[in-house]
């Protein structure tokens, strides 16, 4: 009588299938970001749900790479010296006597929906570790590696890593931020990466009674695997990418079957900004988008003129269209970058890093609209009221979605961490 593992492995050689096959049709979904790791350091859901209110709110991150200039875009000081105001000029706004950059016409036209705040400033104008700090809240301790969870994964670490009921990832990246990771909450809270390629994955290449076939065989296999951990790892990913490719994911990031993918379409950034709306309305709670190239030490007017145009139509589609699906109260959106750029225009005709001060933006989730909060000087050099910091900022966004940030987390080592550690929820700009 054949014994069990002989029996698997008669029937996995009758049927031609492999681990790697099921990976092939539509497992990589997941992107390897739920493969468990031995060194997962912690999930807070269970531990401070009955202390905290989870809400419905969820975030579209939209990052600035590079260090984008505050004065090109959401704080042009008009009246400031030539060499040092707008390169591309400024525009008025819905807002009374509020101007933006000159190239920012849509979202001009929706500025009585976003909220500017104009006196952003921390201390750190590396590149890496700034990053670091803006898309997490906590700045490095020493050196240029993550050691702090960033917003995405602390959000799914309270709400779980799957959103339910249609197994779409909680936290999701349209493309990857350097510096954007869990650090030592583990792999479990990474985030899952939609690369274009990713998405392609999604594409059951089979039916899928067929589909679910192969996964019974695969939980056989499984069964019987002589090695536990890696075993039980990946029974667990694929679970959750089975809910995935079986249920609302797929359906998320097939964007051109959207009505409004017309509005979207022109570029990379505009599909991005689709597929995050879809996964929102489908259950995603953190979804960010890379609009990078804003590192422009030289001819500053010429790097805008190049990136203004996509993020200025892209950001007032994303606006609009979460307002037009009844999103935009749900949903907060943040544009941010890990620096401005100097006040003052250099001899190569660009700009330098400059954290002194610069702008953010937010729209929705609970956000007053129409609204300017705290101002620079009038070179745009520091903050002159209501200076706003890096914990701030991040307090800010962890209540709009339930977290209270200054509760303690337990991190590895038995080592009691705040979420945010010092900042302030900025009241005077929430509903």
């Amino acid at each position: 009588m054949e014994g069990p593992i002989l029996v698997v492995q008669n029937v996995v050689e009758r049927c031609n299938m492999k681990r790697r096959d099921f990976l092939t049709y539509g497992t990589s979904f997941l992107g390897g970001a739920y493969l468990a790791s031995s060194n997962v350091g912690v999930s807070y859901a269970d531990e401070y749900s009955p202390k905290l209110t989870k809400n419905d709110k969820s975030v579209i991150f939209l990052w600035l790479g590079g260090g984008a200039t505050h004065i090109e875009t959401f704080n042009p000081i008009p009246y400031a010296p030539i060499e040092r105001r707008s390169a591309t000029g400024h525009i008025d706004t819905k807002i009374p006597t509020v101007k933006i950059g000159g190239l920012f016409k849509e979202v001009a036209k929706r500025s009585d929906k976003i909220n500017i705040v104009r006196s952003f400033a921390h201390k750190d104008s590396n590149h890496q570790t700034a990053t670091h700090w803006v898309v997490g809240g906590e700045r490095n301790q020493g050196g240029t590696s993550q050691n702090y969870p960033s917003y995405g994964a602390m959000i799914a670490g309270y709400y779980g890593p799957v959103s339910q009921p249609h197994g779409l990832p909680t936290y999701i990246k349209m493309n990857k931020i350097e510096g954007d990771g869990a650090a030592w909450m583990g792999q479990k809270y990474m985030g899952y990466e939609a690369s274009r390629e990713g998405v392609g994955d999604l594409q059951l290449k089979m039916s899928k009674d067929r589909f679910m076939a192969r996964k019974d065989l695969l939980d056989l296999v499984e069964k019987h695997s002589t090695i536990k951990e890696q075993g039980e790892s990946w029974r667990e990913f694929q679970s959750q990418a089975v809910t995935a490719i079986t249920g609302k994911a797929a359906e998320t990031f097939r964007i051109e079957e959207d009505s409004k993918y017309d509005t979207f379409k022109d570029d990379q950034l505009g599909k991005d900004a689709l597929a995050a709306i879809r996964s929102i309305q489908n259950g995603a709670k953190f979804v960010n988008i890379q609009y990078g190239g804003w590192d422009m030490h030289d001819n500053i007017e010429a790097g805008i003129r190049r990136q203004v145009p996509a993020l200025d139509q892209g950001l007032a589609a994303l606006i609009e269209d979460l307002d037009q699906r009844g999103l935009l109260d749900s949903t907060l959106v943040c544009v941010a970058s890990e620096f401005g750029r100097t006040p003052k225009i250099n001899a190569n005709s660009g700009r330098d890093h400059w954290p002194k001060v610069f702008s953010t933006l937010m729209a929705g989730g609970g956000i007053k609209g129409g609204l300017v909060y705290g101002k620079s000087d009038a070179t745009a050099s520091e903050p002159e009221e209501h200076a706003v910091t890096v914990e701030d900022w991040a307090s800010t966004i962890y209540n709009r979605v339930g977290i209270v940030p200054d509760k303690e987390l337990m991190a590895p080592g038995d080592r009691p961490i705040e979420i945010v550690d010092g900042g302030k929820v900025l009241t005077d700009i929430i509903i």
